[in-house]
């Protein structure tokens, strides 16, 4: 059972470095990308590029996307009693 829950040391080191390399070095790293090397290190190098790409984007989306609130949408609306219906409600 735990061999199944392992990643090959390969696939991590490559993630790590394709992460890195977008983050640092984005040419080098689109470069680097295009390798057709089926091995585990070349995978995990695509896998990183592609997690900091899709991060980046997310912080590029606007808060409302996010699911985050700022302080003035928290505000819960005021009812007010002496409140007219308007007319055709």
């Amino acid at each position: 059972m735990e061999d199944e829950n392992k990643v090959d040391p390969d696939y991590i080191k490559g993630f790590n470095e394709g992460y890195v390399l977008a983050k640092h070095l984005p040419e080098l790293s689109e470069q680097l990308s295009k390798t057709v090397l089926q091995s585990s290190r070349n995978m995990g190098f695509l896998d990183g590029r592609k997690e900091y790409q899709s991060e980046k984007l997310k912080d590029k989306l606007p808060a409302w996307i996010k699911g985050q609130r700022t302080a003035k949408d928290t505000k819960t609306p005021t009812k007010d009693v002496n409140r007219d219906i308007e007319p055709g409600d």
